[in-house]
């Protein structure tokens, strides 16, 4: 795996994952992450997203740590982490199904409106809500739409998740949609 691909991947790691920052993902993450998702949308622990939001998260923990907590100590690490999603990156059409999941949650979150397809204002507006630079995320949202001129809709998004997780090119669109990495 080249080191550009590790970078990308442990920048999924540390911001969309390790909500607590404790260099490691563990079911807390989780929880937090299902607290600033429901409070930054408004929605009440009596609302249905809450309860959506919830349970396909922790479907996705569940099967994050069935398939990358290969120690089995409750925590994925770096290490776990890039050792999965190398995996992943040799048949991607054959993701596991809380890949999935979560590949559709996040379309979802991001189509805030509910258009069907993610606009530069909703990519933007998670990515900040997230601790990315407004800036930066705008042009990450460039690159990936090639300057506005590709619509987002959730089977282009599909692709560029593949090119995102699997890619070595850096220079593949995918590589912008969680966001710009540092390299």
């Amino acid at each position: 795996m080249s080191d550009f691909r590790r970078k990308k991947l442990l920048h999924v790691f540390n911001v969309f994952f390790d909500v607590n920052h404790s260099g490691t993902i563990e079911k807390k993450d989780f929880e937090l992450a299902v607290e600033r998702i429901c409070k930054a949308r408004g929605w009440k622990e009596s609302d249905p997203k809450h309860t959506e939001t919830k349970d396909i998260l922790f479907k996705v923990w569940d099967g994050l740590r069935q398939k990358a907590d290969a120690n089995q100590d409750g925590q994925v690490s770096h290490e776990e982490w890039v050792t999965m999603w190398d995996d992943y990156a040799k048949n991607p059409d054959q993701a596991l199904g809380w890949q999935n999941q979560y590949m559709n949650f996040m379309f979802e979150l991001e189509d805030s409106s509910g258009d069907g397809t993610i606009d530069e204002e909703e990519f933007k507006s998670l990515c900040v809500s997230y601790g990315l630079s407004p800036d930066e995320s705008t042009e990450a949202f460039g690159k990936f739409t090639s300057n506005n001129t590709v619509e987002i809709t959730r089977e282009v998004f599909a692709d560029l998740w593949k090119q995102f997780f699997a890619s070595e090119d850096p220079n593949a669109p995918g590589n912008y949609i969680f966001g710009k990495v540092s390299i």
